[in-house]
């Protein structure tokens, strides 16, 4: 069967894919991660696994194998917090905490700090989505999708620190408004 158009032949490098993929991936999450928890936890799987290959195997000269277990860790962790969402949901609390502490202090501390500041950060995540579920989703959802959408950018910790948190206060003003959109319909 022959289309009645033609579709553009698009040919992309790995890494223009990887930044193309991060961007939709980013701005999903910063706009609709609250509703789109199970990309948000699909993400966190991928990051986490992505650092704890990169770190702590030694399989860096198989480039395949260090993307291929983040990626399965993400659709196992996507499918989980679709059928087990309490448990994948404080899960995700924690491991959220852990890269966002590691991710924001990097740049700014010395070995071991930078892992102290994951285990903080792990528990302070798993605290936050424990209790205030919906406001930590739409909190740490726009925070790292903001984190996907700087990831490739290169430029001194404080700026990227500051886009950071524009880019999540602005995702959670339209999550929430959105939220309150939802709480309208609903109640008509």
């Amino acid at each position: 069967m022959e289309l009645p158009f033609q579709l553009p032949e698009v040919h992309m490098t790995p890494a223009q894919l990887n930044f193309a993929a991060g961007v939709a991936v980013g701005v999903a999450l910063l706009l609709w991660g609250r509703r789109l928890y199970w990309l948000f936890f699909a993400t966190i799987g991928f990051l986490v696994a992505s650092l704890f290959t990169k770190w702590a195997l030694p399989i860096e000269n198989v480039e395949w194998w260090w993307r291929l277990v983040p990626l399965a860790v993400g659709i196992v962790g996507a499918f989980l917090s679709i059928f087990l969402q309490k448990i994948v949901i404080r899960l995700g609390g924690l491991l959220t905490g852990a890269y966002l502490g590691f991710f924001l202090s990097e740049p700014f501390l010395q070995d071991p700090w930078p892992w102290v500041s994951l285990a903080g950060g792990s528990v302070v995540g798993f605290f936050i989505i424990f209790y205030l579920f919906n406001g930590a989703l739409v909190l740490l959802s726009s925070l790292l999708g903001a984190m996907v959408l700087l990831e490739p950018m290169d430029a001194k910790p404080e700026i990227r620190l500051a886009v950071v948190g524009a880019l999540m206060l602005v995702g959670c003003a339209y999550q929430s408004r959105n939220k309150a959109k939802d709480k309208k319909k609903k109640n008509r």
